[in-house]
């Protein structure tokens, strides 16, 4: 499956299995464990427009994503970053989007403009 079908299947198990109206973190983490490599901690961190950081930048700043708690693990790292657009349609409507999402890539990652909301971390 390429990248592609997979964000979009990602997406909508996400949706379809959590069911939740507007839980973008939800949202983002199954984009975002979706989108990660294998046998890799990975999680969905929510990022303030205002605080100006990459998501280099906050990936780095997790203090520990293992719940093994291995210090020899590298720190996260970013592998892509999203926006989770707030504006939804009409919900299990046929034919009908219902929320978008902007995937902005690993360059994503470098972003300090108010641009993406979420940044995938992976260790």
């Amino acid at each position: 499956m390429n990248s592609k079908a997979l964000f979009v299947f990602t997406l909508v198990l996400g949706v379809q299995v959590f069911g939740v109206f507007g839980d973008d973190h939800t949202i983002a983490t199954s984009v975002c464990v979706g989108l990660a490599p294998e046998r890799t901690y990975t999680a969905a961190i929510p990022r303030d427009c205002n605080n100006r950081q990459s998501c280099n930048e906050i990936c780095r700043s997790v203090a520990d994503m293992d719940v093994v708690n291995d210090a020899s693990k590298p720190r996260p790292e970013c592998i892509d970053a999203l926006h989770i657009y707030a504006d939804r349609g009409p919900k299990n409507t046929a034919n009908t989007k219902w929320v978008n999402t902007w995937r902005y890539g690993s360059k994503g990652c470098r972003a300090t403009h108010c641009g993406p909301n979420f940044c995938c971390c992976s260790q």
